[in-house]
C-alpha cells in the first residue's frame, strides 16, 4: 500500500491549481515517514493524505482525472507515432487458376510468346448489330446522373461507337509495341514488354512493373511509355532510363480470367512476381494504381528484398486500429498531432458526411461487383 501517498498527493497536486496558482499541499517528508518508533505519527500522515486526497478530488474531480487521462492518451499518440513497427509480410504460396486439376506430371509451358492484338471483321459486324438493336428509355427529368450513367448520355456513346469510332485504326495503334503472353499458374497472361531503344554504351535500363486497376486496362501507360524509355528526348533526365513492363491483371484486357473461385490480390501479386522472374529481373521496381496499387504492395510485403522501390497512385486505407481511430479523432482538432495539414482537414471532415455517406451513395457497383459479379457479366450476353 506504499503506492498511496504517492497517488493521493499527485491527485491533490493536480487538482490544485487554481487561478494561475499551485496550492502548496506539504507531506512529511520521507525522512520522519520512514523514521522508527514513530508508529502514530505515521498512521496519522496516511490517514491526513487519504483526507486530503478524497476532498480534492471530490472538489476538483473533473480537473484531476481528465488531465492524467489526456497525459496518458498523448503518450499513447507520441509512442504510436514515432515508435517503430515491424513491417508486415505476405507469404507467397502457391496457386492453380486454370480449368480443371492441375497437371501432376506435366511441367507449365514457360515460353514467352508474341502476341498481336486483332479484330475480325466479323467481330466488328456483329458489334454494330447489338449496338443497332439497342433500346434507350428516358432518363428521369434533371435528374443529371445522380442515378447513376444519364441514358440521354449513353445514347450519345453509342452513337459515336457504332458511327465514328475506327477499329482498324485503334488495332494499328495498341500493336505499336511489342505484345507477348505466357502461362502462369494455369492462366494465360498478356503483358506488353518495352525495352529503351537508344541505351547508350555501358547504361542499364531499371525494370519497372506497371500494374493498372479497375476499369483500366494496359493502355493507361500508352502516353507515359515514351517519357520512360525515352527520356532524353523527352527534356528528361537522360540517365533515368526504364524497361517497362505492362501485364493485364487476369481477366482484364487480353489476359485469361480464373477459372477458380478466390483470385484476389495476393493471388495477382504471386502471378506477376513469377513473370518477372520469368523475364529474368530478381530485383525491379514497382508502380500502380487502383487494383495495382494494391497488388504491388501487396508484391513489396511479399518478396521486399526483390523491389527496389514502389510508387502507387491511389492508397488503401485499413478499415480499423487504434492509430487509424484516433487520427481521425484528433484530426480535427489537432490535425499537426497526426501529421494532417489545413487542407486534409478541409477535405476529410466532416468525417461522416464526406466520407462515409459519400462512399454509400457511390458504391452500389462495388457491392454488387463484390457479391453478384456474374449477374453483372450475364447482362453484356444480350
Amino acid at each position: 500500500m506504499s503506492y498511496i501517498g504517492p497517488v493521493c498527493w499527485y491527485v491533490q497536486f493536480v487538482a490544485g491549481w487554481k487561478e494561475g496558482q499551485w496550492v502548496q499541499h506539504k507531506t512529511p517528508s520521507s525522512h520522519n515517514a520512514l523514521a522508527p518508533g514513530r508508529p502514530r505519527e505515521r498512521g496519522a500522515m496516511w490517514q491526513q493524505l487519504l483526507q486530503d486526497g478524497r476532498l480534492a478530488f471530490n472538489e476538483h474531480w473533473p480537473r484531476s482525472v481528465l488531465v492524467p487521462v489526456a497525459v496518458g492518451l498523448g503518450g499513447v499518440m507520441v509512442g504510436w507515432m514515432f515508435c517503430g513497427r515491424k513491417p508486415k509480410t505476405i507469404e507467397m504460396g502457391d496457386g492453380w487458376w486454370g480449368s480443371g486439376q492441375r497437371p501432376r506430371l506435366q511441367t507449365e509451358d514457360a515460353s514467352v510468346r508474341p502476341f498481336t492484338i486483332e479484330v475480325s471483321e466479323e467481330a466488328v459486324k456483329d458489334l454494330h448489330e447489338r449496338l443497332d438493336r439497342t433500346r434507350f428509355c428516358e432518363p428521369l427529368e434533371n435528374s443529371q446522373f445522380d442515378y447513376g450513367l444519364n441514358c440521354a448520355y449513353l445514347q450519345r456513346i453509342v452513337t459515336y461507337w457504332r458511327n465514328d469510332f475506327g477499329w482498324s485504326k485503334l488495332v494499328e495503334h495498341l500493336n505499336r509495341y511489342l505484345h507477348y503472353a505466357t502461362t502462369i499458374e494455369g492462366l494465360e497472361v498478356h503483358i506488353i514488354h518495352v525495352k529503351p531503344p537508344n541505351l547508350a554504351p555501358g547504361q542499364k535500363a531499371l525494370p519497372l512493373l506497371m500494374v493498372h486497376g479497375w476499369p483500366e486496362c494496359f493502355y493507361e501507360f500508352y502516353h507515359v511509355i515514351p517519357l520512360l524509355t525515352e527520356p532524353a528526348k523527352h527534356g528528361l533526365n537522360p540517365d533515368l532510363v526504364f524497361e517497362v513492363i505492362c501485364p493485364s491483371i487476369p481477366g482484364y484486357g487480353f489476359s485469361e480470367a480464373s477459372h477458380k473461385k478466390g483470385f484476389n490480390a495476393v493471388a495477382a501479386a504471386r502471378v506477376f512476381y513469377k513473370l518477372m522472374l520469368r523475364l529474368g529481373f530478381k530485383e525491379f521496381y514497382l508502380q500502380g494504381g487502383d487494383w495495382g496499387s494494391l497488388i504491388t504492395t501487396t508484391i513489396s510485403q511479399m518478396k521486399p528484398e526483390s523491389v527496389k522501390g514502389l510508387h502507387v497512385n491511389f492508397i488503401f486505407m485499413p478499415l480499423g486500429g487504434l492509430g487509424h481511430f484516433l487520427t481521425l479523432a484528433l484530426g480535427r482538432y489537432l490535425p499537426w498531432l497526426v501529421g494532417m495539414t489545413n487542407e486534409d482537414v478541409k477535405r476529410l471532415y466532416p468525417y461522416l458526411k464526406k466520407n462515409l455517406y459519400a462512399w454509400i451513395r457511390d458504391s452500389g457497383y462495388l457491392h454488387l461487383q463484390a457479391t453478384k459479379p456474374d449477374s453483372l457479366g450475364k447482362r453484356y450476353l444480350f
